[in-house]
């Protein structure tokens, strides 16, 4: 019988082996998960916190009702939502708040995919609900082809994290890596569709997320394993311990409590990657009494190195059951490299034109509208490449320090980003961006969750962005790289000219006054 405090000392344990790993990874997971947040102040002043997450809301029409009682009781002045919700309940100000809310009305893509032909069907709102249902449609397959297989891919890099000192970032494409990822997207999809029906009883959805916990972990563990007994294993594997797991979950609480003295740091960089080590072990003691009472199908969880000390500092991926030598190797991402002069201007146009891509998106699907973001007039957001060349070219010496490239990261992007926007005012009087209203914020040019956000982009540049794209342009011939470098040049240098004398402005761009008076406005009723 499993032991909560041996759990959890096992997890603390194996959290101190990768902790920035972990850490770095569980942040950019839960970005890409697309969870929000809404506050609630009750009438006797109780600000109460929801978390609703794309894949794991529960009972989503009782809570869609909850929201509905809120809002009629705004009229009768019993309660007041902070910050300006709109028709539909919004969280405050965030990253990814924009496109989210209005990719997924009720924060689900399948939800999100009916509101889209709500409005093209009945509404006539053609272009709003086109753009919405596009928008939806890709949330769907990300979720379908990406997001569960990832989340297996960062169990079985918990597995290894137990054992090994050694785990690579790249276990987190491990289904892909052993050409399994179809069946692994099939058990997850399937997961979440049961679910999703189950959300619909009273307490079903509770339950089967209790049920169903362990298969990620099973299919991390043997990614071939059938859908069926992946089902059963897992089931099998809670059956008795569904209680006792609940319980668990609730130890975590007084974590909670303390995260909130914290403003959430606590929870990003402590909490969360230390419940999910934690939840790994819990997966390894439900294992073992699985063998010691022989459940169908344990036969399927085959793999002793991830519980066996080899004494190895890597997992031994050649000893792996799925192990094929004669796949074509990945591109080998060496942070510690010489970029060359045009390697480097093609890096810095590159991470431009993503940059620009990025914001373009969230106003695509945030507002309905196309807006042409940035002071320049051309497809690139300079300010992104400066602080991505920047990065790599200033803090590559301290790569081998993690946590101290991550501090430095904040500050090198921190300082472009504040010295852009001073220099933007300076010049032509007007907001390109404003972080206004944001918590830390500094003059409303930097505010604290775009420098964590900077962070870890500068860690993810220096470690994972900059070596691919490097791999990549080397394979151009000189001769060929040297012209595009120059053209590129060219054209960057002649949208410089041209955005001094007419900066690109106006709706979307500029209009940061319009906006706050606009929300000010709405705050008073």
């Amino acid at each position: 019988m499993w032991n909560r405090k041996q759990l959890k000392k096992r997890g603390r344990e194996a959290l101190k082996k990768n902790w920035w790993r972990l850490i770095g990874i569980s942040l950019m997971l839960a970005f890409l998960a697309g969870g929000m947040r809404v506050i609630y102040r009750t009438p006797e002043g109780v600000a109460m916190v929801l978390d609703v997450n794309v894949r794991t809301q529960s009972n989503a029409h009782i809570l869609n009702d909850w929201f509905s009682s809120v809002k009629q009781s705004e009229d009768t002045q019993t309660g007041q939502i902070l910050g300006f919700l709109g028709e539909h309940y919004t969280p405050k100000k965030g990253v990814l708040a924009g496109v989210y809310n209005h990719m997924t009305k009720e924060r689900s893509a399948f939800f999100g995919l009916l509101n889209a032909l709500n409005d093209v069907l009945f509404k006539d709102k053609i272009t709003e609900g086109v753009l919405i249902l596009i928008g939806a449609l890709l949330m769907m397959m990300f979720q379908v082809f990406i997001s569960g297989v990832l989340q297996v891919g960062y169990c079985r890099f918990l597995l290894e994290n137990r054992i090994y000192g050694q785990v690579r970032l790249g276990r987190l494409t491990f289904p892909w890596r052993v050409n399994r990822w179809k069946n692994t997207m099939l058990i997850m999809l399937k997961k979440y569709i049961f679910l999703f029906l189950w959300d619909y009883t009273i307490i079903g959805g509770f339950i089967k997320r209790y049920s169903y916990k362990m298969i990620p972990y099973i299919v991390a563990e043997n990614p071939d394993i059938p859908h069926r007994e992946a089902f059963l294993l897992s089931r099998q594997m809670m059956k008795g311990n569904k209680m006792r797991a609940f319980a668990f979950d609730l130890s975590f609480l007084g974590w909670y409590v303390l995260n909130l003295f914290t403003f959430e740091i606590l929870r990003r960089v402590f909490l969360t990657p230390y419940m999910q080590t934690t939840e790994a072990e819990l997966y390894v003691e439900l294992r073992k009494e699985a063998f010691e009472k022989q459940i169908p199908g344990i036969h399927y969880l085959d793999d002793k190195q991830l519980y066996e000390d080899t004494g190895l500092e890597e997992y031994p991926v050649e000893r792996y059951k799925l192990y094929n030598p004669k796949v074509r190797k990945w591109i080998r991402l060496k942070y510690d490299r010489a970029y060359s002069w045009s390697s480097l201007v093609l890096i810095f146009f590159t991470f431009s034109v993503i940059g620009w891509l990025w914001e373009v998106s969230l106003h695509l699907f945030g507002d309905g509208v196309f807006v042409n973001r940035g002071f320049f007039h051309g497809p690139w957001l300079p300010i992104y490449g400066t602080g991505g060349i920047l990065v790599i070219v200033l803090l590559k010496r301290f790569a081998k320090k993690p946590l101290l490239t991550f501090f430095l990261a904040i500050v090198v992007c921190g300082v472009v980003e504040y010295l852009s926007a001073w220099l933007l005012w300076e010049i032509k009087g007007m907001y390109w961006w404003n972080y206004t209203g944001y918590f830390l914020n500094l003059h409303g040019r930097i505010c604290a969750e775009g420098l964590l956000v900077f962070g870890l982009g500068g860690c993810a540049f220096i470690y994972i962005a900059a070596p691919f794209f490097d791999e990549i342009y080397r394979r151009i011939p000189k001769r060929t790289a040297r012209i595009l470098c120059i053209l590129l040049l060219m054209a960057f240098a002649a949208d410089i000219v041209f955005s001094l004398i007419h900066p690109n402005s106006g709706a979307g761009i500029t209009d940061y006054q319009a906006k706050a008076s606009l929300l000010q406005t709405a705050m008073c009723f």
